[in-house]
């Protein structure tokens, strides 16, 4: 059976990217979603802790707190490691297309180069590490994908008269549709975490799946249900604080958290080679304001597209 995780990074900021990301792995029928940190700890950690050389599945916002960029970075080179080739995850845009050349020149193509924050030595033990305890497990690494949502999309969709969640669930639906376009007829249960007041997700999934049986099984704090298709069964679980109780969700956590980050290095990083003395921003409400303000005499000098830079929420 497959379990999988669908989460987001930067659904807040005034700037970047919204940073989707679903991450996927092979199980023995009938494991829970948390039973990975089980069966995985001796490769896998659960937490930052002072000395630990483990890659770390956790809530990417501790994580991050723990041991910054460099600890999202070894998670996401050990386990795309395993998927094979470059140990970095396919990133796509929303749509399927990305922005036209030059559209966003803060974004060049830096987030291909890696690693960072480790030498390739270290991402490719960690990545070797893995899978010699996934194998050991009976487990394998299935897919892991990010999706980058840029601000002159949001403001497309905001103006369409979608909120922010709307928005992420429309994000959310791409990731659960190629899951269970790919995953269902191995038997897949998929944890989304679940962000808003939202309890009721059967339209969603009837407009997601259209022709599909529908089995509500929960709804409510927690909603699961079940997606009945001709190629095969998905099961879909909503929760909120999904990146502690599921092992797949925190893992996409980790990935999308990641793949954002190096997208706000390479904004920070083209606007403090044009502005002296320009301190770097993570893009939320309070610090993107001081930026925007610091920024706002060469945006509009240089001709720059505010749309391209500041989201309208």
């Amino acid at each position: 059976m497959i379990l999988a995780g669908i989460d987001e990074a930067g659904l807040g900021p005034y700037l970047g990217p919204l940073v989707t990301a679903s991450a996927a792995l092979e199980v023995p029928d009938g494991w829970a979603p948390e039973r990975p940190w089980r069966e995985l700890a001796a490769a896998v950690a659960e937490t930052c802790g002072r000395g630990e050389s483990r890659p770390v599945v956790a809530d990417s916002k501790l994580a991050y707190a723990s041991g910054g960029a460099a600890a999202l970075e070894l998670t996401v080179a050990a386990f795309c490691g395993c998927l094979g080739g470059r140990p970095i995850p396919r990133v796509s845009h929303s749509g399927g297309q990305p922005p036209p050349a030059g559209m966003y020149p803060w974004h060049s193509g830096r987030i291909d180069p890696f690693p960072l924050h480790h030498d390739a030595a270290r991402t490719a033990t960690a990545a070797q590490d893995l899978a010699a305890c996934m194998a050991g497990a009976g487990t394998a690494a299935a897919a892991i994908e990010a999706a980058l949502l840029h601000p002159a999309e949001m403001n497309r969709l905001y103006d369409s008269g979608l909120n922010k969640n709307a928005v992420l669930l429309r994000e959310t639906g791409s990731h659960l549709e190629a899951l269970v376009g790919r995953f269902a007829v191995s038997g897949l249960v998929v944890v989304v975490d679940k962000q808003g007041g939202r309890n009721d997700y059967r339209p969603f999934l009837s407009r997601l799946f259209p022709g599909a049986w529908i089995e509500t099984l929960a709804q409510g704090k927690e909603s699961s249900y079940r997606v009945q298709l001709d190629g095969g069964t998905a099961v879909v679980l909503f929760r909120p604080r999904a990146d502690r109780l599921s092992f797949a969700t925190a893992l996409a956590s980790m990935v999308a958290k990641y793949v954002r980050e190096r997208a706000m290095l390479e904004l920070n990083e083209w606007f403090s080679a044009r502005i002296p003395g320009l301190r770097p921003t993570a893009g939320y409400p309070v610090d993107a304001r001081r930026w925007l303000a610091e920024t706002e005499g060469f945006i509009d000098a240089e001709g720059l597209d505010w749309n391209l830079v500041k989201r309208k929420r």
